[in-house]
């Protein structure tokens, strides 16, 4: 009785120490599994997404999207000019005759002042600058026609505004007389500018009023004239300032 007793006690024993061992082994296998799940869920999610779930990606603006790739643009090189050969030209007149011959009830006009010398070579130089412009060539300087001019201008300050001035004879008469029997064209302009500083302003004034008549007007005719080929020009300023001056032309 004793022995069975004995017996029975060690298969109770045997079969609760069966039953705690394995519910040991469920315990720990549990935990084990959802730890590994987990850990793998934060490896997971680490590598695909580094930005918080509340924080959205920047979008590309507008701007960023709209901007055109730049072009390279092409320079292109400069095509060589021509050398052209200037048109000739005189140089300014130097040593103007003070008088020419013709009427002068007056005497001889004064010696030129350099003033006067000043404004001839001007007046030259604006004349073949404004035939220039024009496609035309240059007048040449004739010191026979500037003779004749500047007595004209000094008969002008004394007998007035006038191409007839001082013994009614036009200026193709004075022009042919003084020296050119032959021409086959002739012309005259006159002018008169008040005081100025410096002189040449109102010069310059006057000379482009002539220029300004366009092709109707005589001035312009004269000026831009593909006959006439000589110029000779007379300047006398007058003791209060005021500038008379005479452009003689001829073939």
């Amino acid at each position: 009785m004793g022995r069975k007793r004995s017996l029975l006690l060690a298969l109770v024993c045997l079969v609760f120490l069966s039953a705690c061992g394995f519910k040991s082994e469920t315990t720990q296998t549990s935990p084990n599994t959802s730890q590994s799940w987990k850990t793998y869920e934060v490896t997971f999610v680490g590598h695909q997404d580094p930005t918080p779930a509340s924080t959205p990606k920047p979008k590309p603006t507008a701007t960023q999207t709209a901007t055109p790739t730049p072009t390279p643009t092409l320079t292109p090189s400069p095509t060589p000019t021509p050398t052209r050969t200037p048109p000739p030209t005189n140089n300014p007149p130097t040593d103007i005759p003070q008088t020419g011959s013709g009427a002068a009830p007056y005497g001889p006009p004064p010696a030129l002042t350099s003033v006067e010398i000043e404004l001839t070579q001007q007046l030259f130089a604006k004349i073949n600058s404004d035939r220039a412009a024009r496609g035309l060539p240059p007048f040449e300087w004739d010191d026979t026609l500037a003779g004749i001019a500047r007595l004209h201008s000094w008969n002008m300050y004394h007998c007035g505004f006038s191409h007839t001035c001082p013994d009614g004879s036009d200026q193709c008469t004075r022009i042919k007389a003084a020296g050119f029997p032959n021409a086959t064209d002739c012309g005259e302009n006159i002018g008169s500018a008040g005081p100025s500083t410096p002189p040449w302003t109102n010069v310059a004034a006057v000379q482009q009023s002539m220029v300004d008549e366009g092709p109707s007007g005589w001035h312009f005719i004269h000026l831009f004239s593909t006959t006439l080929h000589k110029i000779g020009i007379g300047v006398y300023v007058d003791p209060s300032g005021w500038v008379w001056f005479t452009e003689d032309m001829v073939s």
